[in-house]
């Protein structure tokens, strides 16, 4: 693997709310920050964190550059957030380490990962260029228009 994966810790990664510029908020729409964002999912009563739910940093030669938080419903991985430094942005990070998630699904979290799905908004071009180079498809764009689904299924 290129990347290495280490579980967030709201306690120790106060750089990922630094990454959570005017551009990510806007993308993401975490605009209470990301620390309220990961204790919201992971203390919702419905998740297990290291089980059904995870909040991954991502880290190239011991630098951290992007957080991606999934959880895994009913046979399906769905990608809750998934965002990459400022200084990062705009170099294909995104999408190869979805593509290494994927494909090593096993060596992150212990679970291979057949099925994924993602919902992205029509205006974060970047995201749906991201999931689509990783593997995802688009599938549609919700009736009320602020939100595409994205699937990916491993083949």
């Amino acid at each position: 693997m290129k990347y290495s994966w280490h579980d967030y810790n709201p306690e120790t990664m106060e750089y990922v709310e630094n990454w959570l510029d005017k551009h990510a908020i806007r993308m993401t729409g975490i605009d209470d920050g990301f620390r309220d964002n990961y204790e919201y999912w992971a203390n919702d009563g419905e998740h297990i964190v290291g089980e059904n739910y995870w909040c991954k940093v991502v880290s190239e030669n011991e630098k951290p550059f992007a957080v991606i938080q999934f959880g895994f419903y009913e046979g399906t991985f769905t990608i809750m957030e998934t965002f990459v430094a400022p200084e990062k942005r705009n170099q294909g990070k995104g999408s190869k380490l979805l593509k290494e998630l994927l494909a090593n699904g096993k060596s992150i979290i212990g679970r291979e990962i057949n099925r994924a799905d993602a919902v992205i908004f029509p205006s974060n071009k970047a995201s749906q260029k991201a999931f689509e180079k990783a593997g995802f498809k688009y599938i549609r764009t919700n009736e009320d228009g602020d939100a595409m689904d994205y699937i990916f299924e491993q083949t």
